[in-house]
């Protein structure tokens, strides 16, 4: 069955109007409508919310693992099983309904040259120039609301994410690049996750860590100041962690920003320093909430856990997720703990342009305190952390799955020696650290299951 008549059955079987569909899903009116039509595809992540939508506005009556399997059966299958640039090009510009002379010309490349790499029968020696042309070229051509949900249906994001367009420009770069089709998404960057938590050793970097010691201490306590760009946020980012760790304040810090991970790694000294700086805030015994956002490109959503989950195997860091979509045109950061603020906000795509200030007045804190506790309503657990003091908590939720019929797959990893992956098809997915010390992640966030379950096929007995 095609996916129109599919959605309209179900609007149909729980008795809604498409209008109530697409504001439960958080998704656009005019998509649902294509998509009801027959004129335009969704991508699996846009499928995943259908789900959702139709499972809660079914009053219990439908389950969403179930509805999701009969929406993503009517989709259909890549035309090809490669990747690559190549592959990538293609689909965008069938989507976008572009000649192929249309881009040589813009590219001053041949056409059967450009052609020839659009059939995967050539692999240019620089993906860069292509990239980079290409992104540029998109992003001021095909700007009208149809050509925006189409390119944003195939990267996998909101048409809204591409209303600016350096940041339109930035994401089909970054699609071009990093990722292959939304149908085999994020199988590299979930090997780099787990080869990161592999390796990982929690007594190593708890014993590396002296609170006090080095240059931070020596200066004191770091001045309250606004100031502009991303280096120079990074650098309140560092002293709002490195006064919290100095102060006598015991209160929760909170941890919130959308700005783009990937802009702050090119500063390959960075991730070091941010790990450090809140492994102090965990070897003073805070309780650290991190709420991630997950509207980000896929590669920049797992660069930020390969730094954050090994440092959830303390257990002093609980991550959140937010439940509602922030893909406006603005940016924000707001960190908070009871000794010092941070927060800031930059238009999406001039993050060089932003402003963000840190703050150690007691007013002001009073002040952020309120908007971090606001924000916090909004999040849901992104995963339970089940440390080894708590394993029978974690041998506890298998049996209360298994209980309810949901009995997870194991997935080969042979390239890793040190964790394990369990999935429960469309449900939650476990990550397992077998030493150093034991810990188990219960993921239930659609987007990571999808992943890490596309990333092996699961073992059969």
């Amino acid at each position: 069955m095609e996916l129109e008549a599919v959605l309209n059955d179900y609007l149909r079987k729980i008795g809604c109007t498409a209008k109530k569909l697409a504001e439960e899903s958080g998704v656009s009116a005019i998509q649902l409508s294509r998509w009801r039509s027959g004129s335009r595809k969704p991508s699996h992540e846009m499928l995943l919310r259908l789900s959702a939508g139709i499972a809660k506005l079914s009053g219990g009556t439908l389950r969403e693992d179930a509805v999701a399997r009969e929406l993503l059966e009517t989709m259909p299958a890549p035309r090809r099983s490669g990747s690559g640039l190549g592959q990538r090009l293609d689909l965008l510009l069938d989507a976008l309904k572009i000649h192929t002379s249309e881009v040589a010309r813009v590219l001053n490349f041949d056409p059967s040259y450009l052609s020839r790499i659009r059939s995967g029968k050539r692999n240019p020696a620089n993906n860069e120039p292509i990239i980079d042309g290409v992104s540029r070229y998109i992003a001021r051509r095909c700007t009208s609301e149809s050509e925006r949900e189409a390119a944003a249906g195939l990267i996998g994001t909101d048409a809204a994410a591409l209303s600016d367009g350096e940041a339109y420009r930035d994401a089909l770069a970054a699609w071009l690049r990093s990722g292959t089709p939304q149908q085999a998404l994020g199988s590299a960057d979930i090997r780099s996750l787990l080869s990161a938590l592999d390796s990982f050793d929690l007594n190593e970097y708890i014993r590396a860590i002296r609170i006090g010691d080095g240059d931070g201490a020596a200066s004191g306590m770091p001045e309250a100041r606004s100031v502009t760009g991303l280096r120079n946020m990074m650098r309140c980012e560092l002293d709002f962690f490195r006064a919290t760790a100095l102060s006598d304040s015991e209160e929760n810090v909170l941890i919130y920003t959308d700005m783009p991970l990937t802009e702050l790694a090119k500063d390959p000294a960075f991730p070091k320093q941010w790990m450090q700086a809140v492994a102090e805030l965990i070897k003073k015994g805070l309780r650290v909430e991190m709420i991630h956002n997950v509207d980000r490109p896929f590669e920049e959503l797992l660069l930020g856990l390969e730094v954050h989950i090994p440092m959830y195997m303390t257990g002093r860091i609980v991550p959140y997720y937010l439940k509602e979509s922030n893909s406006g045109p603005f940016r924000h950061l707001l960190e908070m703990s009871g000794a010092a603020a941070l927060s800031g906000e930059a238009i999406s795509g001039h993050h060089a342009e932003g402003r963000y200030t840190l703050t150690f007045d007691p007013a002001e804190i009073r002040y952020y305190q309120k908007r971090a506790a606001a924000l916090k309503e909004k999040a849901a657990p992104l995963m339970d952390v089940f440390t080894q003091e708590q394993e029978e908590g974690f041998r506890a939720f298998l049996r209360s799955e298994a209980e309810k019929g949901f009995y997870p797959a194991p997935i080969d990893m042979p390239a890793f020696r040190n964790v394990s992956v369990q999935v429960c098809h469309d449900r939650w997915a476990v990550i397992s650290k077998e030493r150093a010390p034991r810990v188990s992640f219960v993921i239930r966030h659609p987007k990571l299951v999808d992943a890490i379950e596309r990333f092996a096929a699961p073992l059969v007995d």
